[in-house]
């Protein structure tokens, strides 16, 4: 029996950042503990590890990779690009047109699941794409992860009408403008 206590995050604990070089094997641990579960639990195949050391050299503010850490241990990662990525192509959207932040390579810790942390991390991606004129937050995943898929629409993810693909859906979550303050 879990105690309620055992739940309950102090969010004044975790930090969000961008990722440093320093910080790689960080990164590479979280997308590989969850790469060899996704293989386990649902046999999968490779499941690309996109985060390299030439990516963390190569982030700019269109593309970052973020660290999110709870008391200094790395509990979860992801990508916020404002270009679109390798697995964007023309037309697994509805409206390609809007202008749009992808959110790839998310994961958290399993421990950490069911507490917060993803939520927590939507949130704060739908920031970065308020920050940046963004419409609408963009995403993929793999179809037969089902707890991963009943999170995303709980967090308010649909998904693309216009997508017709066997192995992954497209998803996108509307964002509301950034408040910029008294208008006349």
């Amino acid at each position: 029996m879990t105690r309620k206590t055992d739940t309950i995050l102090n969010y004044a604990n975790i930090t969000l950042h961008r990722a440093r070089l320093t910080e790689l094997t960080n990164v590479q641990t979280l997308l590989e503990e969850c790469a060899t579960e996704f293989r386990l639990t649902h046999g999968l195949g490779m499941w690309g590890i996109a985060t390299t050391t030439r990516q963390l050299e190569r982030q700019t503010t269109a593309t970052q990779i973020m660290l999110v850490q709870y008391m200094g241990v790395s509990v979860a990662t992801f990508t916020l690009s404002r270009i679109a990525p390798h697995w964007v192509t023309s037309g697994v959207f509805d409206d390609d047109a809007l202008p749009a932040v992808y959110l790839s390579d998310f994961v958290v810790m399993p421990s950490f699941r069911r507490r917060g942390v993803g939520s927590w991390c939507i949130s704060k991606a739908s920031d970065f794409a308020r920050t940046h004129q963004a419409s609408v937050l963009r995403t993929a995943m793999y179809t037969q992860l089902n707890e991963s898929m009943t999170f995303a629409l709980t967090a308010g993810f649909i998904p693309s009408m216009s997508t017709a693909h066997p192995d992954r859906t497209y998803l996108e979550k509307t964002v509301s403008p950034a408040d910029d303050g008294p208008r006349d």
